[in-house]
């Protein structure tokens, strides 16, 4: 089975505006890597069969107008998914949403890792966990579109993760 494309209607309809921009690896809107990260870059070998990634300006964080930030990553099938937590009391909204997720699923059926950057929703309350579950869902749907999203019971199948302004819920 074979993820079909993602487009960006698929994710937040009323958030996303542009076309995804699929890369094996994370670099600038213009496409060049900065020199500082090349060593990062892989020169040889083979990337992961059966994941697609895409990342695309969105606007999260108003200053930003063209660099991309949000990136999703995304299985062709469900598959396992771990992660490690920080261990700080003042957790934000996204580690307590994927951890419950992962918590959940038993470590299983993970379809995708959606990531903004510009918006760390931390300390943001009730409202902040309601916008990471909500994060996690709108992606979800992209795989019930394209006829591979069977709901197994367990709820959302996408770890959420976010990075930038604490104190900030999504706009």
């Amino acid at each position: 089975m074979s993820l079909k494309p993602i487009t960006p209607r698929c994710l937040t309809p009323h958030l996303l505006t542009q076309r995804l921009q699929c890369r094996s690896y994370s670099a600038p809107g213009s496409g060049a890597i900065p020199p500082s990260k090349k060593k990062y870059v892989p020169t040889s070998g083979t990337y992961p069969l059966g994941f697609l990634a895409g990342a695309t300006h969105v606007g999260v964080k108003p200053s930003n107008i063209s660099t991309p930030d949000l990136a999703l990553i995304a299985s062709d099938q469900p598959c396992a998914g771990a992660a490690v937590f920080t261990r700080n009391k003042f957790q934000a909204a996204p580690v307590t949403v994927t951890r419950d997720m992962l918590k959940r699923r038993k470590g299983e059926g993970v379809r995708a890792v959606i990531v903004n950057s510009g918006c760390a929703n931390a300390v943001t309350g009730r409202g902040g966990i309601e916008d990471a579950i909500k994060m996690g869902e709108e992606t979800d749907l992209c795989f019930e579109k394209h006829g591979d999203g069977q709901s197994d019971g367990l709820g959302s199948r996408t770890l959420v993760m976010s990075t930038g302004v604490i104190g900030q819920r999504y706009v």
